[in-house]
């Protein structure tokens, strides 16, 4: 028994070279090797590779290696159109054991979108590959995909790992082709069956080939957010001022008086000749300033939280259907006089779809019903409507078309 080794040729495309080099210089370090990471072109200018008519020719050199790696896939006029528009390709062979964390790479660089620059280039005229080609291409490819399939059989972990890498990234780095290397083992695996395309269905409901009209309708959510109403701020600082006081001080004055005299110095005595000193001083005052700091305020500051109620005042919008049947009278009627029409009950409020009132059940007469005459929309008058017009019965009888409309088609009886 024999089992494959996959490696998947893996491309991407960059704005600038540096990006490219960056991402397979990264590729290289994470154990792929070296001659299975290649850049594209290997220079900055490549042959635009077009003859006189502007049509691409398949020359030797790059353009030949090109046409052997992708000459067999849809993509390939692509490639070759991406490259002559100076963009620059990344082609790695991969084995399943680096695949996902290679395919992160590519995308970690910046790849740009190959599928929207195609319908760019298409917009400005490029018109891809000529119908033959494209045929031809196809035919290939068709071959060269039962040739993968038919390598796959032989392994279930291989084709996992790729269908992950591809699921779980939108990046543009694509998977071109899978090389299958036998290699002996002891068991054989179960074959894998290519993973199918989704199928795009013509409506998003998913009920087939039904036609459908979607009621839509908006709601209003609520929600808080905190918003700043300002800021209070308290800021202190010094500031000088000019004071004044009055204070009472006392100075002293010495005074010397003398007066002329004439008695004798016999109180004196033997002193009477002696030196003597006599002396005063002279005291005064002045104002000595002190200041003290003293708090002669306080000044505080807080936040007080309250709750309030605001009423909200919006307008949502929502879808209306209006149901036109144009059938001749009694064409359904055959299907609604069963179980419907059992359930429709004398003094049943009837409704337009758009809930608007139109009358109140009198009876059903066949495939008619009648409405009573003693009801404000009624002006005094039965009035009839086909039993085709009735939708739902669920406590009152709601009708496919709006409750003017309704009107409008009834029957004086």
């Amino acid at each position: 028994m024999v089992s494959t080794l996959q490696k998947h040729t893996v491309t991407a495309f960059y704005e600038h070279r540096d990006h490219a080099e960056s991402a397979a210089n990264k590729l290289r370090q994470s154990g792929v090797p070296a001659n299975d990471v290649t850049v594209s072109p290997d220079s900055l200018g490549v042959d635009d590779g077009r003859d006189g008519t502007g049509a691409t020719a398949r020359k030797g050199g790059f353009w030949a290696s090109l046409e052997e790696l992708f000459g067999g896939t849809d993509d390939h006029d692509t490639y070759a159109e991406g490259l002559r528009r100076g963009h620059v390709m990344l082609t790695a062979h991969i084995d399943d054991a680096h695949l996902d964390r290679a395919v992160a790479i590519l995308d970690e660089h910046g790849t740009i979108d190959l599928d929207e620059h195609e319908a760019a280039w298409r917009s400005e005229g490029w018109a891809g590959p000529s119908t033959t080609a494209s045929t031809s291409t196809a035919s290939t490819a068709t071959t060269s995909t039962a040739m993968a399939s038919t390598a796959m059989a032989s392994t279930a972990t291989a084709g996992g790992a790729m269908d992950m890498a591809l699921a779980a990234t939108a990046a543009p780095a694509r998977l071109v082709a899978t090389d299958s290397v036998a290699t002996p083992v002891p068991a054989a695996r179960a074959p894998v069956p290519a993973p199918a395309k989704p199928a795009i269905a013509g409506n998003a409901s998913g009920r087939g080939a039904e036609d459908v009209v979607q009621v839509v309708e908006e709601r209003l959510n609520v929600g808080k957010r905190a918003v700043s109403r300002g800021k209070v701020r308290l800021h202190s600082y010094v500031v000088e001022r000019e004071v004044s006081e009055n204070v009472t001080l006392r100075d002293e004055t010495v005074s010397i008086d003398r007066h002329a005299v004439d008695r004798p110095v016999a109180t004196l005595a033997a002193d009477a000749f002696a030196e003597r000193t006599i002396e005063m001083e002279e005291i005064g005052e002045e104002a000595v300033v002190a200041k003290t700091a003293r708090v002669v305020e306080e000044i505080g500051i807080r936040k007080d939280v309250t709750d309030r109620t605001e009423t909200v005042h919006d307008s949502v919008r929502s879808t209306k259907v209006d149901i036109e049947d144009g059938r001749t009278v009694g064409t359904g009627s055959a299907g609604l006089g069963g179980p419907l029409a059992a359930r429709i009950a004398k003094d049943l409020e009837v409704v337009g779809s758009d809930g608007g009132h139109v009358g109140i059940v009198d009876r059903v007469d066949g495939a008619m019903l009648k409405l009573k005459r003693l009801d404000t929309a009624a002006d005094g008058q039965h009035h009839l409507l086909p039993m085709d017009l009735v939708k739902t019965v669920d406590g009152k009888v709601v009708l496919g078309i709006a409750a003017g409309e309704a009107m409008r088609r009834w029957q004086a009886a």
